[in-house]
């Protein structure tokens, strides 16, 4: 029993220690694109003057650096296991969270912010990371029927 508790207590502390690394790389850049002017953007280039939307676009730059770090974690769980059991089910959870992961790197609120005019649109840009969910969902549920 004590290797049990060992082992969910060490789980605790690297969980603790990917959402503080998340955090803190997201409050630092969010920081440093604060101190270097930039503030958010709102369209392509327009800056919102300090109101109430930029805290909330601050938490929201925040919470996707989490998001990031924690989607890292899992696919590194999950990149060891599929080299130690070739399972297709860890195959399958790999690629979802390589979509996953690209999703939210496109979806960042400071990329956007940073992307300015996209030839194809934001939509289309934001499509593309929908596109990325899409095809992964689909090999999932194909190597989990198999």
């Amino acid at each position: 029993m004590g290797a049990v508790e060992k082992k969910g207590h060490g789980a605790f502390i690297w969980l603790m220690a990917v959402l503080l690394i998340g955090i803190g790389a997201g409050v630092i850049l969010s920081i440093f694109d604060q101190i270097h002017g930039f503030g958010f953007g709102f369209g392509f280039g327009r800056q919102l003057p300090f109101n109430l939307l930029e805290p909330v676009l601050t938490l929201n730059a925040i919470l996707s650096t989490t998001s990031i770090a924690l989607l890292v974690a899992l696919l590194i769980v999950y990149v060891r296991l599929y080299s130690e059991t070739r399972a297709n089910f860890s195959l399958g959870l790999v690629i979802v969270l390589c979509a996953l992961l690209l999703n939210s790197l496109i979806s960042h609120p400071l990329l956007l912010v940073r992307a300015g005019p996209i030839p194809l649109g934001p939509r289309e840009f934001l499509s593309t990371a929908e596109i990325f969910l899409v095809v992964a969902y689909a090999v999932f549920l194909y190597l989990s029927l198999e």
